[in-house]
């Protein structure tokens, strides 16, 4: 009787065991399924004013590719924001591209943003635009 009540308790094991793992294996898919399913998700903030920055001095306010954020300053990654409205790190999308909030400046307040141009000619060439933005969430790359 001790025999088959230990039979009993290995079967039993065994039964939970193969039922654990095709749990898991349903669950978790592989790392390749697992970068097909992950999601963003792309959340309206509205319409902002678009303006743009060089370092610098009369743009930057003397601190050149110094960010607020601590992070410096790159084209085609760095935008100055209203912190109360979009917090440093945020992912933002301007159009087509994907930019990082990382720096704020005195004019910068509610609904405008100041995209990072490397030149002072580039800013000159670049005219005040109203764009719909949106706060990216979820998987991104960079």
């Amino acid at each position: 009787m001790v025999h088959r009540m230990a039979q009993g308790i290995s079967m039993r094991n065994k039964i939970g065991h193969v039922l654990l793992l095709a749990i898991i294996f349903l669950i978790a898919p592989s790392h390749s399924a697992a970068m097909t399913i992950s999601a963003r998700e792309y959340v309206p903030m509205g319409e902002f004013k678009l303006t743009a920055f060089c370092p610098c001095s009369s743009c930057s306010e003397n601190y050149s590719y110094n960010t607020a954020s601590g992070k410096t300053a790159k084209e085609k990654r760095t935008i100055a924001v209203d912190p109360d409205v979009i917090a440093y790190g945020t992912q933002v999308l301007i159009g087509d591209n994907v930019y990082i909030a990382e720096d704020c400046g005195g004019g910068i307040k509610g609904d405008h943003i100041d995209i990072f141009f490397d030149s002072h000619e580039s800013i000159e060439k670049f005219e005040v635009k109203y764009c719909n933005v949106y706060i990216i969430r979820g998987d991104w790359e960079q």
